[in-house]
C-alpha cells in the first residue's frame, strides 16, 4: 500500500491534549474496581440481546448479497466480490456482536460517505465478534489485527483507508501494530481501548507512528457504551469517550501522542454508540473530509 495524499486535521480538532476528566474517572474506577467487578463485568456481558438494545445497533441499510467482504474468521483470510474495487478503497471493521450485520454496516457507511462526496468502495471486514463474553471478543481483536494486516500486505499498490467501530477500532490499532506497510488513514469510531493506549509509550503508539499516514479518533462524551460500559468492564477510561490522555497522572508516567494522531471531538454530533457511520445523525461528513 502506498499513500499518496497527506491528511490534515481541521482547526477544531484536538491534537492529543491531556484531559482531566479521564484521570478523575480512572481514580474512581480504581477505587471501586473490587466492589463493581461482579456486577459490571460478567453481568454486563452475559446477555448479548440486552447489549444490542443498549447500543441500538440494529437499524442499518440492507447490503446486497454480493457486497464485497473480507472474511477474517479463518486463519487464512479470504475476500469475495472484489472485481470492481479499484486502487482506492475503505475497509470497515465492525464491533462486538456485529458479525451478522457486517456487510449492512459497511453498506450504511458507504451510503453516508457517498452523500458526503466520497464515492470509493467500502469493504466489510468480518470477524468472530459474536461471543457472549466481551473480554473474549476483546482478546480476539489481536488475532483479527494480524489477519487483516496479512491480507493488506497482499495489496501493495492500493490506497487503503481503515475505519473501525468500537472493538473494530481496537482491531484496527492491532492491525497497525503488526503491519509492515502503511495505510493512508485510520478512522477510529467510539473505540473500545484505553485512552492512553495510543500514546507514544502506550500499546499502540509505535504502530500508529509506523503503520499509517494519519490516524483520527472520533470520540463522543454522549456515547454511553464507551463512556460508562467500557469504563466499568475495563476499569479504565475509554478512548472513544473523551479521547486520548497522554499526560501525567495516576497510573501513568506521562507521554505524548504520535505526530500523525488526532483526536476529533464529535460530542453533540454523535449521541449513540452506533450513530457514527449513519447518514444524517453521525459524523461521516468529518470522516469524508479526511478521506478526500
Amino acid at each position: 500500500m502506498n499513500g499518496h495524499r497527506s491528511s490534515t486535521a481541521t482547526e477544531d480538532d484536538n491534537e492529543c491534549e491531556p484531559h482531566s476528566t479521564a484521570v478523575s474517572r480512572r481514580q474512581l474506577l480504581g477505587a471501586t474496581a473490587g466492589a463493581t467487578a461482579g456486577v459490571a463485568g460478567v453481568g454486563a456481558v452475559s446477555d448479548p440481546a440486552a447489549a444490542s438494545d443498549r447500543v441500538g445497533c440494529d437499524d442499518w441499510l440492507e447490503a446486497p448479497a454480493d457486497y464485497p467482504e473480507i472474511d477474517l474468521t479463518d486463519a487464512e483470510p479470504t475476500a469475495s466480490n472484489l472485481e470492481e474495487i479499484g486502487e482506492e478503497f475503505v475497509v470497515f471493521v465492525h464491533g462486538w456482536h456485529g458479525r451478522e450485520t457486517s456487510t449492512d454496516q459497511a453498506a450504511t457507511l458507504r451510503e453516508a460517505l457517498d452523500q458526503n462526496g466520497y464515492d470509493r468502495p467500502v469493504l466489510a471486514a468480518t470477524w468472530a465478534a459474536d461471543t457472549y463474553n466481551y473480554w473474549r471478543a476483546e482478546r480476539t481483536t489481536e488475532t483479527v489485527g494480524e489477519r487483516l494486516a496479512a491480507w493488506l500486505e497482499d495489496v501493495p499498490d492500493a490506497t487503503v483507508h481503515l475505519v473501525g467501530h468500537s472493538l473494530g477500532g481496537r482491531a484496527c490499532l492491532e492491525t497497525l501494530a503488526v503491519l509492515e506497510t502503511r495505510v493512508e488513514t485510520v478512522s477510529l469510531l467510539g473505540t473500545a481501548a484505553d485512552d492512553d493506549a495510543v500514546c507514544t509509550a502506550g500499546a499502540y503508539g509505535r504502530g500508529i507512528e509506523h503503520g499509517a499516514d494519519a490516524v483520527y479518533n472520533y470520540h463522543s462524551e454522549d456515547d454511553a457504551s464507551v463512556c460508562y460500559g467500557y469504563d466499568l468492564q475495563s476499569f479504565a477510561s475509554g478512548l472513544g469517550c473523551a479521547g486520548s490522555d497522554c499526560g501525567g497522572g495516576w497510573f501513568r508516567s506521562g507521554s505524548s501522542c504520535p505526530a500523525n494522531y488526532t483526536d476529533v471531538d464529535v460530542t453533540g454530533e454523535v449521541g449513540d454508540h452506533c450513530a457514527y457511520t449513519k447518514p444524517d445523525v453521525g459524523c461521516v461528513d468529518r470522516i469524508a473530509d479526511v478521506l478526500e
